[in-house]
């Protein structure tokens, strides 16, 4: 079974977007523009200087990429194995063959996120869930951990 890129990427739509701009802005305080989200939960983003950073959804991590877009370009067809780090293609055809296939607005989420020790980029640790989850409800959790020591007990209440 091979990926194609619509099974790795996607673009945010623009309400989720807006919305994922202002709730992690606690993160990222300057304006910035989604360009493309990886189904595993990492959306690299455009600040106004034109630097390209990725945000990773699972561990709340923001790291620059690259300097523009053009060099974000040549990176993604010049390197694959950071292509593969960010897109994880690999697990995704894992995720496919157990039968884990997301639909239109949904991608992948976890379980145990991989910000804590028991998470992992694993098939078991993965399942499917709108979009709006991950790349939104995402930033409330991170938000409520970040200032937690190194190896600090949490505990998850989920309300409904």
């Amino acid at each position: 079974m091979t990926v194609t890129l619509n099974d790795i990427a996607f673009q945010l739509e623009q309400s989720v977007a807006q919305a994922a701009t202002t709730e992690w802005s606690w993160l990222v305080p300057e304006p910035w523009t989604p360009l493309v989200c990886s189904m595993v939960g990492g959306v690299f983003f455009e600040k106004p200087n034109e630097s390209i950073h990725w945000l990773d959804t699972g561990t709340g991590l923001v790291e620059q990429v690259a300097k523009n877009r053009v060099e974000f370009e040549e990176v993604m067809k010049t390197s694959p194995a950071l292509t593969d780090e960010w897109f994880l293609p690999s697990l995704i055809e894992r995720l496919h063959a157990a039968g884990k296939k997301p639909g239109a607005g949904e991608c992948y989420g976890f379980s145990v996120l991989p910000v804590f020790a028991e998470g992992k980029y694993e098939v078991g640790n993965m399942f499917v869930v709108p979009v709006w989850e991950q790349f939104v409800g995402m930033a409330d959790v991170h938000r409520q951990i970040s200032e937690l020591p190194e190896g600090a007990s949490v505990q998850v209440k989920i309300i409904d």
